[in-house]
Parts: structure tokens; sequence; C-alpha cells
């Protein structure tokens, strides 16, 4: 099933007109028929089943009954990440885009001691980030922050999480369970100096170790994040069961 951005959307909504430019020529790509179901996200929690009452071609607004509501399988706590910049856009952007399929909540970006000074296209990063809602079924946008330093990354953002993880290359495994909300921090292509992991160590970060292969930064954000994803999903179940 396909997957439309409409942030109108309220919850108990049962028709919604799609008037975005932008999505409506997506829906005009998909050439469906009337009648078809769609996934509709509105980026704040909720995301549902809408059934197409208008024609593709109609040019300027699009008409959904809403007929059921989807699970989004959101992560069972916030999770955030904050990704050192990497010189080259395109792993910057695979590094974002995985992240938001993952499940984050929430994407900081981070001027450290060895990511490179370079301009960081937000406008592109934020289209992938929809991209990749729409692309994952996603129930809520993440919010996408900064460039920031890594001082200004621990007195603002640092206080909206209870858990810190760092990955890095030496570190243990942290626990995970009983928590409700994590920050995973991982570093650009140079890693973390010794003073930027004191910091942050400083400020009760743990250091988690993914294993001793030197690993590129947007491949060690989506392990990590699958691993924080895997043992909330399992401490969540535990706790049911």
């Amino acid at each position: 099933m396909e997957c439309l951005y409409v942030p109108e959307l309220e919850p108990n909504q049962r028709v919604v007109q799609l008037s975005d430019p932008a999505e409506l020529r997506h829906l005009r790509a998909l050439r469906l028929r009337t009648g078809a179901l769609v996934a509709l996200s509105n980026g704040r929690g909720t995301l549902v089943v809408g059934k197409l009452q208008s024609h593709w071609r109609q040019p300027s607004q699009a008409t959904f009954r809403i007929v059921g509501e989807l699970d989004p399988g959101e992560l069972p706590v916030r999770v955030g990440v904050a990704l050192g910049v990497l010189q080259e856009g395109e792993r910057l952007e695979f590094a974002v885009e995985k992240a938001v399929e993952l499940g984050v909540r929430e994407i900081v970006l981070l001027r450290t001691r060895y990511a490179q000074p370079q301009a960081v296209r937000l406008s592109r990063l934020q289209a992938k980030v929809l991209a990749a809602l729409k692309q994952a079924q996603r129930a809520w946008m993440p919010e996408l922050r900064g460039p920031m330093g890594l001082t200004e990354c621990c007195a603002t953002v640092f206080p909206a999480y209870q858990c810190h993880v760092v990955a890095d290359a030496l570190g243990s495994v942290p626990v995970l369970d009983q928590i409700r909300s994590v920050l995973v921090l991982v570093g650009p292509e140079g890693g973390w100096t010794v003073e930027e992991l004191q910091m942050l160590q400083q400020y009760g970060a743990m250091v988690w170790s993914l294993g001793n292969r030197r690993l590129r930064s947007e491949t060690a954000a989506t392990v990590v994040l699958s691993l924080v994803g895997h043992f909330l999903r399992s401490s969540s179940l535990a706790q049911r069961a």
C-alpha cells in the first residue's frame, strides 16, 4: 500500500482533502483508480487507511474517506539520533533515511572535531526525511535539527533523553531495560576525539562497542539503531508477557 503525507489530517476525521501540490503529483504518478486504498500519515502520530473518492487526474485536490487505522509499528519509547556531519552528502542522506525508517523521532546533525566543514543542504535532507516517512509508513515525522556543536547538543538535546548511547570502537553493551527515551550518538568519518568522548561520558553517556571492525559512520548508525530498536521491542514484549 502506498503512503501519502497529509499534515492536516486529524484523529477521528472521516473525510480528508489532499491539496498539497507535491503529494498530488505523487498521487497522479501512482495512477490509482477511484476506490483504491492508500495509507495517510499526518506526521503527528496518526496513520490511517483512506479510500480514494476522486479521480487521480483531478488537478487541484483529492478526496479520501477514512476507512480504518493502521498500526505504524513505532518504537515503544522515544529514540533520537545525533549524527556527525559527513563529507559526502549522499552518505549523510543515506544515514538520515535509514534513521527515519528505523523509527527515530529526532535527528540532530553534529559539528564535531573531525567533521568536515561543509554546507549542509537542510531542505534536501528534509525531503529525504519525508520520503523515508512514506516509505516506512511512519506515523511520526522526525524533527531535523542542527548542525550544532557537541557542547550545544549536550546542553540542549541531552536533557530530553533518559539514556545516551555513544557508538565507538571501544565500550560495552548497555542495558536498555525500563527506559523512557534514548539518544544514540554516532561520530563522523574520523570518529570521536578523546576529549569529546570524555565530555559525553561526563554527561552520563554510555559507550557502546559495535565490534572491532572499522565501520563507516552511516553503517554504524544503521547498526546501532537496529540494535537499539531490537532491544527496546524485546524489552517491551517481555514486560507485556
